[in-house]
């Protein structure tokens, strides 16, 4: 992709699933990329993937200890992926508020605090580009993921808001949603419920589920120079599933 080689990136949740099939994809593509995600040591064997920190997103000094590792190499940064996600089972009305509250620490709030950490330094760029990822359940809910479905929608609508209060500045901000992708998350369900598996494979018009590479590409090309003019979509990698109702 055009304008990706020599940029430095941030991945979150870059030690499994769609996080490090992006931070792989970027790598390959000649960026330089700095993985975080609670277990470092399960990241990619990558000699491209420029350092690793293994940190809690939820900790209060988790951006200044990502900003600390920044400056060990460079002061830049391009490109910001918050791809870290975390999805449990948990009724709405459930009296144990942990679920809820663990969901929103992960997939918004660290969202929140490493965007505005790292904003100083994207300015600085001159290609920003913030990609958060979302997922289709902004629009299509499941029983028993309430927390996620509403951490999900906030993602989109932070997307859009950054969308509008930094284009000024040349920063694009933009939402991937993919459908269901075979990740560690998601693996366990599948597995523990055939019929679910099926469900999602019947939904999706290509008849199958995801992998963490079917997202990767989008991630590239959003980063790149190609994607200068797109700013504040969610857009869908999901196989068709939305479209099929």
């Amino acid at each position: 992709m055009r304008g990706l080689e020599k940029r430095i990136a941030v991945v979150t949740g870059a030690a499994s699933g769609i996080g490090r099939a992006i931070a792989n994809r970027f790598a390959e593509e000649g960026v330089d990329v700095l993985g975080i995600d609670l277990k470092a040591g399960d990241m990619p064997e990558n000699r491209s993937l420029a350092h690793h920190l293994q940190v809690d997103l939820t900790a209060m000094n988790c951006a200044n200890l990502v900003l600390d590792l920044l400056s060990t190499y460079t002061k830049k940064c391009d490109i910001l992926v918050n791809a870290a996600g975390v999805s449990e089972f948990g009724l709405f009305d459930d009296e144990d508020s942990s679920v809820a509250d663990r969901t929103m620490a992960v997939n918004l709030e660290a969202v929140v605090r490493i965007t505005r950490a790292l904003l100083p330094l994207l300015r600085q760029s001159n290609q920003g580009r913030i990609i958060n990822i979302g997922s289709i359940c902004s629009e299509y809910a499941s029983p028993g993921l309430s927390a996620y479905v509403v951490s999900k929608h906030a993602v989109l609508g932070l997307t859009r808001a950054l969308a509008s209060e930094l284009g000024s500045e040349g920063i694009t901000v933009n939402c991937i949603q993919p459908g269901a992708i075979l990740t560690g998350i998601t693996t366990p369900a599948f597995e523990a419920d055939p019929s679910f598996e099926k469900h999602w494979v019947d939904k999706s018009a290509l008849g199958r589920i995801g992998q963490p590479e079917d997202v990767a590409p989008l991630a590239c090309f959003l980063a790149s120079e190609e994607a200068r003019f797109i700013s504040g979509h969610g857009i869908y990698v999901d196989g068709g599933a939305m479209q099929q109702g």
